[in-house]
C-alpha cells in the first residue's frame, strides 16, 4: 500500500510539474517579441524635435530694429516712442528697418483675423496664432493675404512699406499674448508652450 500511495503522488506531482512547464512555456511565447524586421524607409537620421518656434517677421539680415519695444518699467522709455505728425505713441511692437523693400512672413501659423489700413501706419494685417497670440504686421506695401485665409509659418504675409515715421522701408512688429501687448524680440525662438 505505502508503494502504491508513492506511485500515485509521484505521478501527480509529475504531471503537475509537466502542466506548469507547459503554461509558462506559452507564457513566454506570448511575452517575446516577434522577430520582424520593419524596413528604414529614410536615407537621413529622424530629426530630434518637431516643436514648432516663433520666427522673425522677416528674412533679410540687413533688416534692424530701429524704434525698440514701450515698456512702462524700463528706464530710456523715450526711446520706444513713435513720433507720426507731432503725435506721440508709445511704440507697441519693434519697429523694423531696412534701405530696400523686404517681405514680410508669418511667424506662426494662424488666421487673418483683419486687414486694413489706418492714418498713421498704412496698411496692416492681424493674424490670430492661437487663443492667446495675436500678431500685427503694420507698414505694408503690398499685403498678400484676405480675412480668413490660413497662414502658416513663413507665408507671405506682404511688403514691407515707407511712412513718416522714419526714412527706408519699415514694418512695425507687435505681438500681443492673452491680451497684452510684449516685446516681440523675447518670443522669437520659443515655442508656443513657453509663452
Amino acid at each position: 500500500m505505502k508503494k502504491l500511495m508513492f506511485l500515485a503522488v509521484f505521478l501527480i506531482l509529475a504531471v503537475g510539474g509537466v502542466l506548469l512547464s507547459y503554461q509558462n512555456l506559452k507564457s513566454d511565447e506570448l511575452q517575446r517579441e516577434p522577430d520582424i524586421k520593419i524596413p528604414i524607409l529614410y536615407d537621413e537620421e529622424p530629426v530630434a524635435s518637431t516643436v514648432m518656434t516663433i520666427t522673425k517677421p522677416y528674412e533679410v539680415t540687413s533688416v534692424k530694429p530701429i524704434i525698440g519695444f514701450y515698456d512702462i518699467t524700463k528706464e530710456n522709455q523715450e526711446k520706444s516712442i513713435i513720433v507720426i505728425n507731432k503725435t506721440f505713441i508709445p511704440n507697441k511692437g519693434i519697429l523694423y528697418q531696412d534701405a530696400t523693400a523686404f517681405d514680410v512672413f508669418s511667424i506662426y501659423d494662424g488666421t487673418v483675423i483683419e486687414t486694413g489700413e489706418d492714418d498713421l501706419t498704412g496698411k496692416f494685417v492681424k493674424l490670430n496664432h492661437n487663443n492667446n497670440m495675436v500678431a500685427t504686421y503694420r507698414v505694408l506695401d503690398d499685403v498678400d493675404v484676405t480675412q480668413g485665409d490660413y497662414i502658416k509659418k513663413g507665408d507671405k504675409i506682404g511688403t514691407s512699406g515707407t511712412s513718416e515715421i522714419e526714412k527706408g522701408y519699415l514694418l512695425l512688429f507687435e505681438l500681443q499674448i492673452k491680451d497684452v501687448n510684449v516685446n516681440p524680440e523675447d518670443y522669437y525662438n520659443k515655442s508656443i508652450k513657453e509663452i
